[in-house]
């Protein structure tokens, strides 16, 4: 499979068990329904993940910088620009906040679930040290069970479940201020292999 472009049209070829998007031919991704729901997520308040956002090792030595979620080398407004940091006491946990805009909200005012999506992806991948040891995405379910509404705070949290070899498994979801659910994630990411460039 390829990397997902940006701002391009792709093409969804439904299937009887599994379907796929692609563009020009070319696999993106595949697409199936999930076998059961994330695993629970205890929520932080946003003071906390403020907090913890402000340890957000991603400033520096970021494998992935112009990342569309948690990249701060996009021009201003291109992005998401999440700080996913460690949570003081509690250990493989990341936690930042997430206030979606106005110019993020579809025409009927809530937020797009590509975007929730979004925000419950990249957010995971920082329980880990991506900065020495890059990891890319490689398979991820996701329950939304209420659409964000632009100008409320909201508390994304990732907790690492298990690390084996070059594979973690992830779980993560969304609240907003008052401590409710809004969508949660569990996802599988992959070490990138020594030698292979971040960017591939």
């Amino acid at each position: 499979m390829s990397p997902p472009p940006l701002g391009v049209l792709l093409e969804f070829h439904r299937g009887p068990r599994r379907s796929q998007v692609k563009r020009d031919g070319q696999l993106i991704a595949t697409v199936a329904e999930a076998a059961g729901e994330p695993a629970v997520i205890d929520p932080l308040s946003p003071a906390e993940a403020e907090q913890a956002s402000c340890a957000f090792q991603g400033f520096t030595g970021h494998p992935f910088p112009t990342c569309f979620v948690c990249g701060h080398e996009r021009p201003a407004g291109d992005g998401l620009a999440l700080t996913p940091g460690p949570v003081e006491g509690r250990p493989g946990t990341v936690a930042c906040l997430w206030t979606p805009t106005d110019e993020q909200a579809s025409a009927d005012g809530g937020i797009p679930d590509e975007l929730v999506w979004s925000v419950l992806d990249c957010p995971g991948g920082w329980t880990c040290d991506p900065r020495t040891e890059p990891m890319v995405l490689n398979r991820m379910t996701a329950v939304i069970s209420r659409r964000p509404v632009p100008g409320d705070p909201c508390v994304v949290v990732g907790v690492l479940r298990r690390r084996q070899g070059r594979t973690a498994v992830v779980d993560t979801a969304l609240f907003d201020a008052s401590g409710r659910e809004a969508g949660r994630a569990s996802a599988v990411w992959v070490a990138v292999p020594e030698g292979l460039p971040a960017s591939a």
